[in-house]
């Protein structure tokens, strides 16, 4: 069904109907499309929340609508070659999503069609490349089209019936023009206009939706398509959309490529200027040139060679694309989640930044400094903002937000070999501005600030498992979690502390102060308690008839080295125990149905699903991590190798997993579910950014110190012969591990450009 091509860095699917729709992501960072392998997608300006371009149909029948579309008119045939949504279906097809860019490649009778999909640097256009071919002369018409809709979605939903009226949809200079503009909208002076353009002559067009679609019909079976005329219509209020009508005629063996550009500009000059640079010779291989060009200098900031070639695939291509994505669009839009509600996320972006350091430091920093905007003086921060669309950010306080800011600071600084960044200045939310390094001590003070009544940090609206926020209803509850995070975080300031020739002792002395309450209150024996409610029941307790055992608590009590040597060993012992499946290893066990009452419950996810006993696949990072770091290279493994996403997939079955078997999902659906194998939300996950992590500084243990680069690999026994390329403060390191068990460290030289070293 599908095939991976590492040289291309491409995976081919040669069966349109996946059980859901598998996405690909194309950007220039300013316009962005997902699109799907049958070419069901959207695309926006900027944000999906105020600047959506075209309809896409979230969680409606027929699946994965509208798209991307080019309806072949050959005789009475019609046809489309990203297979849907047509009915008649080509001879012969494949799809291949690549980095930033799909194509797919189709015939029928006799033609050939490859379609390119990609949003170039050049231009803020989705460039949508057609070369056609036939085995003998004939002459077809090609219909492109998209369907446009509000640009505010949820404005959209609530108001279409008198906004519509507002839009305008018209022909200039045979490039089709969408005007958006309706009363109170958000940021009209910088709403773009959307534009359709080709470098074929049109013979006809469609502005008007209904005109080019027809009544009681759908994408399936447009009027205009069959009756082989497009209407010319313009709309001025109404449902628009871009529909092209070019003849194309071709010779035999003969290719003939027509381009389209769906595209944004600020105005109608700006437009006519956009469409004269799309249309020059060479344009769309110039933008294909870049983009490749673009996609191997990121990925080779790190290489491998390994014995497991489906890791290698994961490591070298999919998982740090993946993350890309995920740093560039937060947990914003997919499949999944309709790009109406979320913003940036601030634990969500500051756990995407931790990943994106290796690969490009000043990005990273960049978006750092955007999250240090939402911390206030006394150290918290806002849940979630809209940096883009300007509306007041979600303000509620959980326990761990902030400290996500000291995690990104400090991997920045062992990464740059510098403390140049902690010096640079940042506002506050709430007034006024300080160095990094002030803003950094802010997070941990507010920490300190707010510990509960037997001395954890309090809850708040909760951690990082946001389930949790009936546990802290009258501010009482306690996050055992959170003081392991408080402790892995101490320790990292304790270690900038000395760098600055400050004094270490006050963050270690919270340190062990949280230590010693997390071996004596948190330890139940066998594995550490999750959470203190407000009324003091420790939730995650052998005591508990439900939820007895909580995954994180067990993996960081190891991360932070807050557990006692001998706890760690027995909580992850219970992990394996209790927790893991065929599958991956479950967030709880045994999963709650009315826990802790019927009235009351925790939760109303359904046993199995989501946050209640499913395989939370970001949870599971940490107890990969976990296991390097107590040296048991085989569990740690084996923990990773089964959530390969097409090792899952081909365990747990095609139609049970359903998702894309190229990249992470959020979460996968446990063994108390009558689902047990689904996963669900996939791409935008913080799994993506944790297993590139896990993968790449613990299990092969290529990590940054202050002074240098560690090799300190946690890998299978018998694997030998592994080889990585490390991209590290302006040096290629080539290293070679021999032996498992070896470590070594290498002190960075100012000036080297190149080092290689075999352990």
């Amino acid at each position: 069904m599908y095939h991976f091509h590492k040289e291309r860095k491409e995976i081919t699917i040669d069966k349109y109907n996946t059980p859901t729709p598998w996405m690909n992501y194309l950007s220039n960072g300013t316009f962005h499309t997902m699109i799907s392998q049958a070419g069901g997608g959207v695309a926006f300006y900027r944000s999906p929340q105020i600047w959506r371009i075209n309809h896409y149909r979230f969680f409606h029948l027929p699946m994965d609508r509208s798209g991307f579309y080019t309806y072949i008119r050959d005789g009475k045939d019609i046809w489309c070659p990203t297979n849907e949504p047509c009915r008649m279906k080509p001879e012969q097809w494949k799809a291949s999503h690549g980095m930033g860019y799909t194509r797919y490649e189709a015939k029928r009778n006799g033609v050939e069609v490859k379609a390119t999909y990609l949003v170039g640097s050049y231009e803020n256009a989705l460039i949508w490349n057609l070369k056609f071919k036939s085995d003998v002369d004939k002459k077809i018409t090609v219909y492109p089209y998209v369907e446009l809709g509000m640009m505010e979605f949820m404005r959209e939903l609530q108001w279409q019936c008198y906004n519509k009226h507002q839009l305008a949809a018209y022909n200039l200079e045979d490039i089709l023009v969408y005007r958006y503009g309706v009363e109170d909208q958000p940021k009209p002076k910088e709403t773009p206009y959307v534009y359709f353009a080709s470098d074929a002559a049109i013979s006809g067009f469609d502005c008007d939706r209904d005109e080019f679609i027809g009544s009681y019909r759908s994408e399936e079976n447009p009027i205009r398509v069959e009756e082989n005329a497009c209407s010319n219509s313009t709309l001025f209020g109404g449902d628009p959309c871009f529909a092209f009508q070019i003849e194309v005629d071709l010779k035999a063996g003969k290719e003939k490529e027509v381009t389209i550009f769906l595209g944004t500009a600020m105005a109608e000059k700006e437009i006519l200027d956009s469409v004269r640079n799309c249309r020059q010779e060479g344009f769309v291989s110039k933008s294909l040139r870049s983009l490749k060009e673009d996609w191997d200098g990121f990925l080779e900031n790190f290489q491998c060679e390994l014995p497991d070639k489906e890791a290698e695939t994961m490591i070298n291509i999919w998982n740090p694309y993946q993350m890309e994505r995920n740093f560039q669009f937060s947990r914003n839009i997919s499949y999944y989640a309709t790009g109406t509600f979320r913003g940036v996320g601030v634990r969500d972006t500051a756990q995407d930044i931790l990943a994106m350091i290796p690969f490009d430091l000043e990005r990273a920093k960049d978006k750092l400094n955007l999250l240090f905007t939402q911390q206030y003086q006394d150290g918290h921060c806002n849940h979630y903002f809209f940096p883009t669309e300007g509306w007041e950010p979600v303000k509620r306080i959980h326990s761990d937000n902030h400290l996500w800011l000291v995690m990104d600071v400090y991997n920045i600084i062992l990464e740059e070999g510098k403390l140049d960044y902690l010096f640079t200045s940042q506002p506050y939310y709430d007034g006024g501005r300080d160095t990094v390094w002030e803003h950094i001590k802010r997070s941990i003070e507010f920490t300190k600030k707010n510990l509960g009544e037997r001395g954890f940090p309090l809850m708040l609206s909760s951690d990082w498992n946001d389930m949790l926020y009936k546990v802290c209803r009258k501010g009482k509850g306690e996050s055992i979690w959170t003081s392991m995070q408080y402790g892995t975080v101490l320790r990292m300031m304790a270690h900038l502390s000395q760098l600055m020739g400050e004094e270490p002792s006050e963050y270690l002395r919270i340190y062990e102060e949280q230590k010693e309450l997390v071996n004596s209150v948190a330890w139940d024996g066998q594995w550490f308690r999750r959470c203190i409610t407000d009324d003091g029941t420790f939730i995650g307790s052998k005591d508990q008839e439900q939820a007895k055992i909580w995954l994180n608590t067990q993996s960081w009590a190891v991360i932070s080295g807050m557990g006692d040597t001998e706890k760690q060993l027995q909580a992850m012992d219970s992990v394996k125990k209790h927790l893991n499946t065929e599958l991956g290893i479950k967030k709880i066990h045994p999963a709650m149905k009315d826990y802790p009452s019927k009235e009351d419950p925790l939760t109303y996810y359904n046993k199995g699903c989501g946050e209640n006993g499913s395989v939370f696949c970001h949870a599971n990072t940490w107890a990969i991590i976990a296991e390097c770091m107590l040296g048991r290279s085989d569990l740690a493994y084996q923990y990773y190798h089964q959530l390969l996403p097409m090792v899952v997939q081909s365990k747990a079955g095609e139609a049970r997993y359903k998702a894309e078997p190229y990249v992470y999902a959020s979460n996968i659906f446990g063994p108390e579910s009558d689902k047990f194998g689904l996963a669900n939300v996939s791409w935008l996950t913080g799994t993506a950014a944790w297993m590139y992590l896990a993968a790449t500084q613990y299990l092969l243990g290529v990590k940054p110190k202050w002074e240098g680069l560690e090799i300190a690999p946690c890998i299978p026994e018998g694997w030998e012969n592994v080889r990585i390329e490390r991209v590290f403060r302006g040096c290629k390191y080539h290293i070679t591990i021999k032996n498992s068990s070896s470590k070594a460290f290498i002190e960075h030289v100012e000036g080297r450009k190149e080092f290689s070293v075999e352990i």
